[in-house]
This record gives C-alpha cells, sequence and structure tokens, in this order.
C-alpha cells in the first residue's frame, strides 16, 4: 500500500493511497459548506474530516476560483477522477 505525507507550512499529514477518494469528495464538498464539517470515510474505513471556516462573508459558498470551461467529474466507487475540457 502506498503511503503519502502533505505537508502544509509546518503541519504534516499522512495517508494511505486508500484515503485518497474520501479525502478528495469530502475537500471538494467542503468548499461548498464553509463553517460545517463534511464526513467521509476510506475504503479502509478511516475517518476523513474537513471543515472550511467561514471567512466573514457569511455566505456558504466557496470563494475559491473555478474555471467555466472545466468540468471535474469523481466518483468514488466506480473509478478515476475525470477532467474535461467543456
Amino acid at each position: 500500500m502506498k503511503r503519502f505525507t502533505l505537508t502544509v507550512g509546518a503541519q504534516s499529514l499522512n495517508f494511505t493511497e486508500e484515503d485518497i477518494p474520501a479525502l478528495d469528495e469530502a475537500l471538494n464538498v467542503a468548499t461548498n459548506r464553509a463553517g460545517r464539517e463534511v464526513v467521509r470515510h476510506s475504503a479502509s474505513g478511516t475517518r476523513v474530516a474537513v471543515l472550511m471556516e467561514r471567512n466573514g462573508s457569511g455566505g456558504k459558498h466557496s470563494s475559491l476560483p473555478r474555471d467555466p470551461n472545466t468540468v471535474l467529474m469523481r466518483d468514488q466507487y466506480r473509478g478515476p477522477t475525470l477532467e474535461t475540457d467543456c
């Protein structure tokens, strides 16, 4: 099993290849749910939780930039992420 370490600043997160689909989905869902914790479970049963803090705007939608010509399609159970250019 492949193991990964994600480092942001001085913080590190260790995870396995089995955790990636749950981590990916939780991060993407959390960008649209500011202030609410999003929980997913990996294939190995590991709990993945993501919380996007409210940035003071009061809105629930993310302010992350999105390319309007790119659609990101993901299915945690049936295959890899597909990126298509519309």
